[in-house]
């Protein structure tokens, strides 16, 4: 039988290994294999240690007395051999005796060798080695421990070989096996396993191995009674009992004192795949000594295999927030293996953990020259300036690694963000402004690009820049931004106004107006033509005050001003400010012109009528004159001078039209911003939809009953205002309708809804009227009787003109959907229609339909109503003469519709001064001649 006695300290309380202590795996590990053959027993380090030898002894020796065959039992006696190691801190006794000092938690106890000398000498019968590790402190010498151990075991008296070596504590690396203790398993595993290895052969190889004899500061041999074979020859096993006897010793033991002599094909991956385990189920101590096995076993040359097992150990360390031994584990696996990742990493995380920034640095830079490609590179840069700033508050370090990530990609939008701000706050402000400025163009909207730059031009310009950079650094800088966010956003004129507070602070106008045409150019950019309109009106109105208020230039600003009303013809002050001017050059037509656009505006600015009043004069306008004036009369405002020439041409009495007006004037008559492409749809439509409607009523039987006898004959009938509509006809030159007199009817005027145009006038005509009242009553009534204005007559509500309308686009494209709201009524008024429509009128209608489905504008039926509103009211004024009599006519509300007496008495302020009112006066040939 080969026994091996193993006596080692065990870790400390904290899991610090103690001298020695690694020791034991590697021995326990290499002797159970089959070719050294050793059952191996593990020594107790916290009891006495010759009490221990001697119950295993006594454990032997009641063992082979189970054992039948005596002689078997001599003969196992004589041939077991014992191979005692110990590696454990020694201690030196006053008078020289040596002592193991087994338990790291009492160290100054231990167990006298030459105690345990003398159990082996009594007790032993077979070969006995003694394999002594002896780590020893600053007060004796390895020398005096070597001379020391060769007394005790006193080879010569009790036949025990001895190998020892001694070195100081500390002189060893705390996590590696012992120097001798890793010598003597190499030589085992190098052995030739035929010849197999005695304990002198080791000694022989160490002692002539100049490494080793320099790494064992004191290493000695003594020979005892015989030669040992710690590595059995292949083929015979000298002291080995026969199977039977040791069959049955092991079955006597149970197994309990001893290891089991199976050893897998790779113990290191053993223990490994076990200390994994262990760590997966949170076991970190049971890992680690798996781990420590498992290093144990792995041969110094083997560099990547030792360093994956110092990585594991590391591992199980940093969890068990052992954070110095795991940094010093990390570092042993870089040492063995400088590219290997995972430490690189960990090491970094430990020393951030640890605040120990200046290990950090470090850290991080050693994992940085050893990262491959610029994608890795560029995240670790990222993600450590992130930790420097808020972990460590050292904004530089941050910094620094930034700008190397910011060479790997200049436009990175979170780097350049980063780094705008850590410049400003190391007070870097022009290189804050120039990051800030390149994550600005890269945002992808242009709003928010525009904004952001913006916002960058005020941080140029205020805060820390006032004191860092001299006023016009700061300024140019800021502009310059602001001319970028105008070139990103043509559609936000923050900046513009920016750019224009501060040129005009310093008074520098020319700048500004180069700084407004730039922007009219941009403008062009805009691809919505309604906010291109926009940005150039506001562009224009700016160039204009510009140019009117500091540069002097009269002729521009008005040119400009014409161009802000362009783009915005609605714009009152834009016209009253190119008014102005126009006035103040000479540009008299183009200042009345801008005056009537006002005056349609703004009806009720009696300073527009004012302005006219005497740009009229200046023109030697007189009839334009007398117009002005009189809105201004009538607005209670006149002037002296308005007052003496309204006063000096007013009518006496109703207007004596010289001749009447031709067809074509009553576009003159009509409003200028009425929807002239839905208004040839129902002119080309109007006689057929009136003959259908017609048809309808009297299907429907509602055709009204005149009386033939009620009906007026202008020559003969005393009535003033039968008179008044012969009269009316003439001056428009369209037909008389037919008037019919009801005295008891209580009604002013109403249209008769026959085929032939008919007018019924009531009892209200008659009574309480002026002959200039009628006249207008007259006139705004037969302006119905007039091309497409006839469908109100025959289709008075709007659903009904709709009806008709959407009729007339039915029968044009058969395919287009109608209101549902609507499709009963265009369906019986679309056949009726259809056959009505002359050739002529139906091409006209096709041609309109398809001219308004070109325009695609929205279609406003109330506004065109209400065009015909304005036209009627302003046929009647025509014909009156007199500003007041039209205004209270209307406000009697006689012909209620869609708009207000207000809106349509505006509309007849503004129409006085315009010169199509003047044309209609000059071709009736009543207007005032100069």
């Amino acid at each position: 039988m080969r026994l091996a006695i193993v006596a080692t300290p065990s870790l400390h309380r904290d899991q610090r290994p103690a001298p020695g202590s690694l020791d034991g795996d590697l021995i326990r590990a290499r002797l159970s294999l089959d070719d050294a053959g050793f059952r191996v027993v593990d020594i107790d380090p916290a009891r006495d240690l010759a009490e221990q030898l001697d119950a295993l002894f006594d454990e032997l020796t009641a063992t082979r007395r189970t054992l039948v065959d005596a002689d078997d039992a001599a003969r196992d006696e004589a041939s077991t051999l014992f191979l005692f190691y110990a590696s454990t801190a020694v201690a030196l006794s006053p008078d020289g005796e040596l002592f193991l000092c087994l338990d790291p938690e009492n160290p100054g106890v231990g167990d006298a060798l030459g105690d345990v000398a003398a159990v082996f000498r009594d007790r032993a019968r077979g070969e006995v080695l003694f394999v002594l590790e002896c780590h020893h402190g600053p007060g004796a010498t390895s020398r005096a421990v070597v001379t020391a151990a060769e007394q005790a075991v006193a080879s010569p008296v009790t036949g025990v070989e001895l190998l020892v070596a001694a070195h100081p504590i500390g002189s060893l690396d705390a996590d590696l096996p012992s120097v001798l203790t890793r010598a003597f398993v190499e030589h085992l595993d190098e052995a030739d396993p035929d010849r197999g290895l005695t304990a002198e052969e080791i000694f022989r190889r160490v002692e002539g191995n100049p490494g080793l004899a320099r790494a064992i500061p004191c290493f000695a041999r003594a020979s005892g009674r015989g030669e040992f074979s710690v590595l059995v020859p292949r083929g015979g096993a000298p002291g080995r009992r026969p199977a039977r006897a040791e069959a049955a010793r092991i079955e006597a033991a149970g197994g309990a004192a001893t290891t089991p002599a199976s050893a897998p094909d790779d113990p290191v991956a053993q223990y490994l795949a076990a200390g994994d385990t262990l760590a997966a189920a949170s076991d970190l101590d049971g890992a680690l000594t798996a781990y420590k096995k498992a290093l144990a076993l792995v041969g110094v040359a083997q560099r990547d295999a030792r360093a994956e097992v110092h990585l594991r150990i590391a591992q199980a360390r940093w969890r068990q927030q052992r954070h110095r031994e795991a940094i010093e584990g990390f570092e042993k696996a870089l040492a063995l293996a400088p590219e290997h990742r995972p430490a690189l990493e960990a090491l970094v995380e430990l020393h951030l953990a640890e605040q120990d920034f200046a290990r950090l640095r470090t850290a991080e830079e050693r994992l940085l020259t050893r990262v491959e490609g610029d994608a890795d590179r560029f995240g670790l840069l990222v993600r450590f300036a992130e930790r420097w700033e808020i972990v460590a508050g050292d904004p530089a370090r941050a910094q620094e690694l930034l700008e190397r990530a910011r060479e790997i990609r200049t436009d990175d939008a979170a780097v350049l963000r980063s780094l705008g701000r850590l410049y400003e706050a190391t007070g870097d402000l022009a290189a804050s402004l120039d990051a800030r400025r390149c994550h600005a163009e890269l945002l992808p909207d242009p709003r928010q690009r525009a904004v952001a730059l913006l916002e960058l031009a005020r941080a140029a310009m205020q805060g820390e820049a006032r004191a860092t950079l001299t006023e016009v650094t700061r300024e140019q800088d800021g502009i310059e931004l602001l001319e970028r966010a105008l070139d990103a956003d043509p559609t936000f004129l923050d900046p513009l106004a920016l750019t224009a507070i501060l040129l005009s602070a310093r008074q520098e106008w020319g700048e500004l107006e180069l700084a407004y045409r730039r922007m009219l150019d941009r403008a062009q950019r805009i691809a919505d033509p309604r906010v291109r309109s926009d940005v150039t009106w506001e562009l224009c109105r700016r160039l204009g005050m510009l140019f009117r208020d500091h540069l002097e230039d009269p002729s521009s600003a008005l040119e400009a001003f014409e161009g802000a009303v362009v783009e915005r013809p609605d714009d009152v002050p834009g016209r009253l400010s190119a008014a102005s001017l126009a006035r103040g050059a000479g540009r008299l037509e183009r200042a009345a012109a801008h005056l009537q656009a006002a005056a349609v505006l703004d009806p009720g600015n009696v300073q527009v009528f004012h302005d006219l009043f005497d740009t009229f004069q200046k023109l030697r306008r007189v009839d334009q004159a007398w117009a002005a004036a009189s809105v201004a009369v009538y607005l209670g405002a006149a002037e002296a001078r308005e007052r003496f020439i309204f006063e000096e041409h007013r009518p006496a009495g109703l207007v004596q039209p010289a001749r009447g007006l031709s067809p074509g004037s009553w576009d003159l008559l009509r409003a200028a911003d009425r929807d002239r492409a839905l208004e040839e749809v129902l002119a080309s439509v109007a006689d057929a939809a009136v003959r259908a409607r017609l048809a309808q009523r009297a299907r429907d039987k509602q055709i009204p009953h005149v009386d033939p006898a009620a009906r007026a004959d202008a020559e003969r009938n005393a009535a003033g205002v039968v008179r008044l509509f012969s009269w009316a006809s003439r001056c428009l030159a369209i037909p008389t309708p037919a008037v019919y007199l009801r005295k008891d009817a209580p009604i002013a005027v109403a249209a008769v809804t026959v085929e032939e145009p008919s007018v019924l006038v009531g009892g209200e005509a008659l009574r309480g009227r002026t002959a200039a009242e009628l006249a207008f009553l007259v006139g705004s009534h037969v302006a119905y009787h007039v091309g497409p204005h006839r469908l109100l007559l025959h289709f008075p509500s709007l659903e009904e003109l709709g009806v008709c309308l959407a009729a007339a686009v039915k029968v044009a494209r058969p395919s287009e959907p109608v209101p549902a709201e609507l499709e009963g009524a265009v369906l019986a008024l679309m056949p009726l229609l259809d056959e009505r429509l002359t050739e002529r009128e139906r091409d006209a209608l096709e041609a309109a339909v398809f001219e308004l489905y070109e325009i695609r504008a929205p279609l406003d039926l109330a506004h065109w109503v209400g065009s015909v509103e304005r036209c009627a009211a302003r046929v009647g004024y025509l014909l009156t003469g007199e500003l007041s009599v039209a205004a209270s006519s209307l406000s009697r509300g006689d012909t209620p519709g869609v708009l207000t007496a207000e809106e349509k008495i505006g509309d007849l302020l503004s129409f006085t001064v315009s010169d199509a009112y003047h044309a209609l006066r000059e071709e009736l040939g009543v207007a005032i001649e100069p």
